[in-house]
């Protein structure tokens, strides 16, 4: 896989419909966003992609599925920190 720069992808929910987002990233690491603009994660207990919420330099669930409005406040194009971002991609790479 190559690096996609903000193309919109359609992703399955396990407790909801088909969802489109942007993607920015590649196979070790990869960003979500709403077309709007909102970061997006997968919250594997909902089985439902949510607006992404930032601390310590890491995404964490807001909870709020992407079918509600975002929560008050909500910044948009939220990033993870590069330490982070290193870190989770050097997992992957060396799962593979």
């Amino acid at each position: 896989m190559s690096a996609i720069f903000g193309e919109l992808m359609s992703f399955d929910q396990e407790n909801g419909p088909e969802i489109k987002l942007r993607v920015f990233g590649d196979e070790f690491y990869a960003r979500y966003e709403t077309e709007e603009g909102y970061t997006a994660i997968y919250d594997e207990d909902l089985g439902l992609f949510t607006y992404a919420l930032l601390k310590d330099g890491r995404f964490f669930s807001s909870g709020l599925d992407l079918g509600r409005s975002p929560p008050p406040g909500l910044e948009k194009h939220l990033e993870e920190s590069d330490e982070v971002r290193l870190d989770k991609a050097a997992k992957r790479f060396s799962r593979r």
